[in-house]
């Protein structure tokens, strides 16, 4: 951890040398997931050439590895800096719900600097907000990257435990918020998903959002992010369901809105979304006839 903090406390400029260095390497050297990338790309994407892929993979590389080397500097920021470098455009949407003490989920994607999300939001609140997380498999790093994701008064809350957390906070009547990373692929064995259209092809998501929107009806948004320049960040909030709306069990209706936000959200910055993860692993087929 030692380390790790002065590691931390080196200028920006010399961060972002870093990081385009590892990027060359591991795109150009190690072909980190090369090939997954790149056939992720041509599914997103079929209208474009295999000379633009190969340019947003160079770009993958830098954005996963800006991602990496930026939640590490963030571990010694202030508020203030970070305040400075993430920016929320509409603000006043969450002071309506904190004015009503009314909790509201937020859902992201693994899209741009996601690990500053959880930072960035939290450092403009002044209540408890928490983000969903999925232990590590290496403790020093689950512990190094729960620590940082602590900062600015966030606190992480693990994925098994996030229902009940809700519902405890939601009888005491607290002020809350939680932030969910909501795209990836759900285990193979999992049959507990929503199946809805992204990127023209029926796609698995997790049923986490639909469960908590039809046991809590709370406000749902989603966590808009776009870098304004390396660096820095603006986060919109768009809603996704709001306090009143009818919910139609077995709709999808949240997911369905979820996929459609965070796709726009990829095409506006093709590069950035965290395109090694195998997306498209099962069909439907595959998952309800295992």
């Amino acid at each position: 951890m030692i380390f790790v903090k002065l590691f931390s406390r080196l200028p920006f400029f010399f961060i972002h040398f870093l990081s385009y260095s590892i990027a060359f390497f591991m795109g150009s050297i190690l072909r980190y997931r090369r090939s997954q990338i790149m056939q992720n790309l041509k599914i997103a994407f079929p209208e474009k050439s295999h000379l633009e892929r190969k340019k947003l993979l160079f770009q993958f590389y830098l954005n996963l590895t800006d991602v990496g080397f930026e939640a590490l500097k963030s571990y010694s920021m202030t508020r203030e800096q970070m305040l400075k470098r993430f920016k929320i455009t509409n603000p006043e949407k969450m002071e309506e719900h904190i004015k009503n003490n009314e909790p509201f989920l937020l859902l992201a994607g693994h899209i741009t600097n996601w690990e500053w999300q959880l930072s960035g939001y939290a450092s403009q609140l002044d209540f408890s907000f928490g983000g969903v997380y999925k232990p590590l498999s290496s403790k020093f790093t689950d512990a190094l990257m729960l620590d940082i994701r602590a900062n600015f008064g966030g606190y992480p809350i693990p994925m098994a435990k996030t229902m009940r957390e809700i519902l405890v906070r939601m009888k005491r009547k607290e002020m809350f918020s939680f932030g969910l990373v909501a795209d990836q692929s759900p285990p193979g064995y999992d049959k507990k998903r929503e199946w809805v259209q992204f990127f023209g092809r029926e796609t698995a998501f997790f049923s986490g959002p639909e469960i908590i929107t039809q046991m809590t009806k709370m406000p749902v948004y989603y966590a808009h992010i776009s870098r304004t320049k390396r660096g820095h960040y603006e986060g919109e909030i768009i809603p996704v369901f709001q306090a009143g709306e009818e919910y139609v069990k077995g709709s999808s209706q949240v997911t369905k809105k979820y996929a459609a936000l965070l796709e726009k959200n990829i095409k506006e910055s093709p590069a950035d979304w965290l395109w090694s993860h195998n997306r498209w692993k099962y069909t439907r087929d595959e998952v309800e006839n295992k």
